[in-house]
């Protein structure tokens, strides 16, 4: 199908005679079309565990902050300041003025307080609750609490005035402010519904409120979200009048549709083989940026194989070309990667962005842990062409020094079964992380990120140290640390860095990607001339 491609393609250009943009005279309002893989699962913003729902979540909702695209620093968004008491446990955050529910309703700090209170409640079932637990009584009211509904008060969270509260943690937590990107329920709407049955309530579903740039149109659940421009957004109506977000599994299908223009852009997703192809068209225009975002080798040691001996991963991190990967797999589109901290993290680095491939000492550490020949199962999901050949890539390697690896590819649903019930060897993974380097939700012992079971005392504590810090220095210095004693326990390789890779009509313009959020100045996008997809 790949070969057949650029033929299919200039096929359907010679029938469609030319892209598709339509010329929308006066009074006419302005489309895009957007790919997407998968339609979302929930409206609710506060319940997304996909990308698609994050994705439309970020058309359809303000979140109390944002992250800078270049330093990830935190800038104002639904939040238009904020203050930060001398003992850096009490933020006083004011809201914007002029937010406002897509009802007429103000957006208060009840607002803030009750989205919170639902996150920190028994009955809560989403992710959230990793930046709140350092509140002081967060945890308490989530074990303690005994109405079905998100009343009573949590110690530390408290409304000042309509548009101002405050929020006091029970010790310092230097990624607080980077992890309050999430956005707000309508207390006025949502008060009076239980907790354990929100995710599942109408709200979530049909989103009759809400306080993004984007009202919900319509959402086909077998083809597309349609969103139409918020014209009370507290950062000015969007210049693009409706987005039409639309489910198309097939990449193949995207670039065909994009070619055509039937499609206005294709995000994050574009294969790095069809960059080429899309480059010789004019009517389209390639954007890439970095992402938090990182594939890797999960070594499975919670399991009784050769693997848990040291000598042996060891070996096998040895044997990873991360250069070569990047250059001839991903032709140039990613970073080579050596450790958890990303390119992006202040706390990144660049001492380590050196290939360390030797053979002869690899096969020294196999023979000294007392195996002359090894077999190994490395399994990786279908459909995902980079990480089989990064596959092949290492079984090829392996074998120059008495390792065979079996590989098993996997659909996706056998595959996350296998990893999540940890019925693996190795496995070739993508993990996203957050803004801030804290390598805690992964990393640390006790919590609940930590996919792999790693532990390490000392890593334990350097984490809580820094996380306590102000100073980028000072948390940057034992970041580093931290990391350096996870590599040398080698709980798994880390491989490399993906950019995302978005491709679009050359008559979209100030389309600016962000590493978290490919919507992130969506209100600004404006079409050339309001072309737009016919």
């Amino acid at each position: 199908m790949r070969r057949l491609l650029p033929l299919l393609c200039l096929l359907i250009l010679i029938l469609s005679g030319c892209h598709g943009y339509k010329e929308h005279g006066a009074g006419q309002e302005s489309e895009l079309h957007v790919a997407a893989i998968a339609g979302p699962v929930t409206l609710n913003p506060i319940f997304v565990r996909d990308s698609a729902s994050a994705e439309v979540a970020s058309l359809l909702h303000a979140s109390l902050l944002i992250t800078d695209p270049d330093t990830l620093e935190p800038m104002p968004h639904l939040v238009s300041s904020w203050d930060v008491l001398g003992d850096n446990l009490t933020y006083i955050f004011t809201l914007q003025e002029n937010a406002y529910w897509t009802d007429g309703v103000s957006i208060t700090a009840e607002d803030a307080a009750f989205t919170m209170r639902v996150i920190c409640h028994p009955d809560y079932t989403g992710w959230l609750f990793l930046p709140l637990r350092y509140v002081a009584g967060a945890q308490e009211y989530k074990e303690n609490h005994q109405s079905l509904f998100a009343d009573g008060l949590i110690e530390g969270i408290e409304v000042l005035g309509e548009k101002t509260f405050s929020v006091t943690l029970k010790e310092p937590y230097a990624p607080f402010l980077s992890l309050l990107t999430f956005p707000l329920l309508p207390a006025h709407l949502l008060s009076a519904v239980e907790v354990g049955q929100l995710e599942a309530h109408e709200y979530s579903l049909k989103l009759p409120v809400s306080s993004g740039p984007y009202l919900l149109a319509e959402w086909d659940a077998d083809e597309y979200v349609h969103v139409k421009a918020n014209p009370d957004f507290f950062l000015g109506k969007p210049e693009i009048d409706h987005i039409y977000y639309r489910f198309i599994p097939n990449v193949e299908t995207q670039v065909i549709e994009l070619l055509a223009g039937k499609l206005d852009l294709i995000p994050t997703a574009v294969k790095v083989e069809d960059v080429k192809l899309l480059q010789t068209d004019p009517q389209i225009k390639i954007y890439t940026n970095p992402r938090l975002v990182y594939d890797y080798i999960a070594i499975n040691t919670n399991k009784d194989s050769p693997l848990q001996d040291r000598r042996v991963r060891q070996a096998l991190a040895t044997l990873v070309n991360r250069r070569e990967i990047v250059d001839n797999v991903l032709l140039g589109y990613a970073d080579p990667l050596y450790g958890p901290l990303l390119p992006l993290h202040f706390a990144y680095d660049e001492s380590l962005q050196a290939e360390t491939v030797d053979l002869a000492a690899a096969r020294e550490l196999l023979v000294a842990a007392g195996y002359n020949n090894l077999q190994l199962n490395l399994i990786f999901n279908a459909g995902n062409l980079v990480r089989e050949n990064v596959a092949l890539l290492l079984k090829e390697q392996a074998a120059k020094i008495g390792i065979e690896i079996q590989l098993s590819l996997l659909e996706w649903e056998a595959f996350l079964a296998a990893v999540n019930e940890g019925d693996y060897e190795l496995a070739i993974l993508g993990r996203g992380v957050e803004a801030d380097p804290d390598l805690s939700y992964h990393w640390h012992s006790e919590s609940l990120g930590n996919a792999l079971g790693y532990k390490n005392e000392e890593v334990d504590l350097l984490l809580e140290q820094a996380s306590r810090l102000t100073t980028q220095r000072e948390r940057t210095f034992l970041y580093r640390q931290a990391q350096k004693k996870i590599l040398e326990d080698i709980p798994a390789i880390w491989l490399y860095s993906r950019q995302a890779i978005h491709a679009a009509t050359a008559t979209l313009e100030k389309f600016r990607p962000h590493p978290e959020s490919v919507f992130f100045n969506v209100h600004e996008w404006t079409l050339k001339g309001g072309e737009g997809s016919q």
